[in-house]
């Protein structure tokens, strides 16, 4: 069977049964509805640093964020991705914990603390859930969002609001330029991939396919601009497309990663490039020279580049186009991309292990 007939929109929806391409499809009403929440603030201090507490698809809102204005914060910025906040933690930090759901135990244990012992300033985004009412409990400053099908699929509930809430207390200008970039680009490429699209005209489609035929586990490489992206795209291999896949970042990679190239016949090596449109030119030289080396090795890497006018934008849109991209490649290995069974089972082991935080 070709590839054209394998992504064909009725098999989609047979094997999508609960209906996670529709959400996916919808990305820029989302981003719509998202940009336009007032975000409740906490009352003004003195910002020294600010921690980003999340896990999973909510982190992600922090890495894009880190990798946005990483050129361009007036204070250090640090994504958290566990229980305990690192001792810097004092009241002069700004702490944002953003969990969808409203249930992740890692962003809740770790927002009490903030509140309770160190008396930093926090603010919480959720859904709902346990994460809102202990921010009703401790006076946390809370924003209300949407909850999509999947955490993963309610990124941008998570993401602009809080790009809202740094420009309301003044560590951001503008974002007026950002969210006109991003909104344009979600609804250009959402007419370029979303299932309707023949496979000739999907680039979605067709960079799936280009990845089937690899061997896995799948290696994406990228800048640290676009790092999030990157773990992002790693992140929906596994959740939607149930494969294995790892992340490394450039230059490190230089350093110890390519030593292990081709050096045994079970050694396989997949690359994906993730490429900036408007990456520096060491970057460019960097991956020239992989891709030199690679070529050697009879290998091609995989490139995908960029677009946008606005960092933020081409961010985004990166990941919008990599979030389809694992969804067709579930569609062509017959796998429904919803459904986190090993999620949910250590999710279920660790609710009966900790006691209910109220």
């Amino acid at each position: 069977m070709k590839y054209e007939e394998i992504l064909n929109e009725k098999r989609i929806n047979n094997i999508d049964k609960s209906g996670l391409f529709g959400q996916y499809e919808k990305w820029p009403i989302y981003a719509k509805e998202a940009i336009n929440i007032s975000p409740n603030i906490p009352q003004k201090r003195e910002i020294k640093n600010i921690i980003f507490i999340g896990m999973g698809g909510s982190a992600t809102s922090g890495d894009i964020i880190n990798n946005w204005l990483r050129d361009e914060l007036p204070v250090p910025f640090e994504v958290l991705k566990d229980y305990k906040l690192p001792g810097y933690v004092d009241n002069k930090t700004l702490v944002i914990g953003a969990s969808i759901s409203g249930e992740t135990r890692e962003t809740i244990s770790a927002c009490i603390e903030a509140k309770t012992k160190k008396d930093a300033s926090v603010v919480s985004i959720s859904a709902g859930g346990v994460l809102m009412k202990i921010s009703e409990k401790y006076n946390i400053p809370h924003t209300k969002v949407e909850l999509a099908l999947t955490p993963r699929a309610s990124l941008l509930y998570a993401l602009l609001p809080a790009i809202n809430l740094l420009e309301e207390i003044g560590i951001i200008g503008s974002t007026k330029n950002e969210f006109a970039d991003i909104m344009n680009l979600l609804n250009m490429r959402n007419n370029q991939i979303k299932k309707n699209i023949v496979f000739e005209n999907n680039i979605a489609k067709q960079i799936a396919s280009d990845i089937l035929e690899l061997e896995t586990p799948l290696t994406i490489y990228s800048g640290q601009t676009l790092s999030a992206p990157g773990y992002r795209f790693k992140a929906s291999l596994n959740e939607n497309s149930k494969i294995r896949a790892q992340h490394i970042l450039l230059p490190e990679l230089c350093h110890n990663e390519i030593q292990s190239w081709g050096r045994n016949k079970d050694n396989k090596i997949t690359s994906i490039f993730l490429r900036d449109d408007d990456e520096s030119l060491e970057q460019k030289e960097r991956f020239e020279s992989l891709s030199q080396i690679l070529i050697k090795m009879d290998i091609k890497p995989l490139e995908i580049y960029t677009e946008g006018e606005t960092k933020l934008g081409r961010i985004i849109d990166l990941i919008y186009l990599l979030d389809y991209v694992s969804l067709y490649l579930a569609i062509l290995k017959d796998i429904d991309p919803t459904p986190t069974p090993n999620i949910d089972e250590i999710k279920k082991l660790l609710k009966n292990r900790f006691k209910e935080i109220n």
